[in-house]
């Protein structure tokens, strides 16, 4: 917080919002841990923000889409907050569990305000021609709990999961350079196989990318 405190003094460009927005993207994805501890400690050391600002997500027109594209899938996935009294209360008791927190991870705000709502949400689980679904979900995901996709894993009949073990990522395939996700969530995009049991590969139990093999 001491660093968020001094971009705050400072009043330059890259300031506490853009800091909250940087540590809040980062913390989700395991191998941007190793980045940011440097820039930080830069920071730390030096007074330079240097580090920090060039780890800002890309703002050109493909990200924004691609931004416009991810909320627009959260909103119609299923219901955001019924009033402005529901969000006050939400801020409200995660300062109670946290006085400062990242608040731009409660994106679910946004779609209260969101004016086009959809007509009908489809029941995948009931829905006729719905072909087998390949989960991927990190044990410790610290964006999407683990509940929720046990959930999900449910309600997607003939589904199944994979599960990394001890992963903390928001994200596993292509990205932790495990063997076991990365083989079998490959020959489910090419080849549509699925595996006949739900799987548990092993990570690192260390919040950390699982090394190749």
């Amino acid at each position: 917080m001491r660093t968020r405190e001094e971009l705050a003094r400072r009043g330059e460009a890259f300031g506490p919002a853009e800091f909250d927005r940087l540590v809040y993207r980062a913390l989700g994805r395991t191998e941007r841990w190793e980045k940011l501890g440097l820039a930080l400690r830069a920071f730390a050391e030096t007074g330079s923000s240097e580090q920090l600002r060039t780890q800002q997500p890309a703002e050109d027109a493909a990200t924004r889409n691609f931004e416009a594209a991810n909320r627009t899938v959260k909103c119609a996935d299923g219901p955001g907050p019924r009033s402005e009294r529901e969000i006050v209360a939400d801020l409200r008791r995660l300062r109670s569990l946290d006085p400062r927190p990242v608040l731009t991870g409660m994106e679910a705000t946004v779609c209260h305000y969101w004016a086009y709502q959809p007509r009908k949400r489809v029941d995948l689980g009931r829905r006729p021609g719905i072909p087998p679904i390949l989960l991927t979900q990190a044990e410790f995901d610290p964006v999407t709990p683990y509940a929720g996709a046990q959930r999900m894993r449910r309600a997607l009949s003939g589904s199944r999961m994979v599960t990394l073990s001890g992963g903390h990522s928001h994200g596993v395939f292509a990205s932790q350079r495990n063997t076991c996700v990365d083989e079998t969530t490959a020959a489910y995009l090419v080849h549509g196989a699925l595996p006949s049991v739900d799987l548990r590969c092993t990570g690192t139990g260390a919040g950390l990318p699982t090394p190749s093999a």
